[in-house]
C-alpha cells in the first residue's frame, strides 16, 4: 500500500513538473528566443482577449509565425541607457469589454530599426481584460 501511495504521489508531481514546464520560460522577460511566447499569452489569455490580440496583429499585417518579440533581447534598455533616438513606438490597446483597437503613435523617429520588435502586456482588472501591444520600428 505504501509503495502505492508513494508511486501516485511521485507520478502526479512528475506530471505537475512537466505540464508546467511546458515552455522554457515562466513569463516572456525569461524567454531566451522568440519560441513560445505568442503560445504563451495565448494559453494566458481567454477566449475573447485571445482573438482580439489575434485581430491586433492582423490589422497591422504582422503574420503572428514570425513576431520578433522585444522581451528576449535588451534594445529597448539600450537605447534608452545611451540616448538613441533611432526608432519609432506605435502603441496599440483594446480590451474585452468595448473590443475597439486604439493606436497611438508615442516615438516618430526618422531611423528605423531593421524589422519591428513586439511588447505584450495585459491588465485584468474588475472582469475587464486590457491588452497593450507595443511595436518598435
Amino acid at each position: 500500500m505504501k509503495k502505492l501511495i508513494l508511486t501516485s504521489v511521485l507520478a502526479l508531481t512528475t506530471l505537475s513538473v512537466f505540464s508546467q514546464r511546458k515552455y522554457d520560460f515562466d513569463i516572456p522577460g525569461t524567454a531566451k528566443s522568440n519560441e513560445g511566447i505568442y503560445e504563451w499569452f495565448i494559453d494566458q489569455l481567454d477566449d475573447t482577449s485571445d482573438s482580439l490580440l489575434n485581430e491586433m496583429f492582423n490589422t497591422i499585417g504582422v503574420n503572428t509565425d514570425s513576431i520578433q518579440w522585444e522581451y528576449p533581447t535588451d534594445l529597448f534598455f539600450v537605447c534608452h541607457e545611451k540616448g538613441w533616438d533611432y526608432y519609432s513606438r506605435r502603441v496599440y490597446s483594446v480590451n474585452n469589454r468595448d473590443k475597439i483597437i486604439k493606436c497611438y503613435d508615442k516615438n516618430i523617429s526618422e531611423n528605423k530599426l531593421p524589422h519591428s520588435l513586439f511588447h505584450l502586456g495585459y491588465v485584468y482588472r474588475d472582469g475587464v481584460t486590457t491588452l497593450i501591444l507595443v511595436e518598435y520600428y
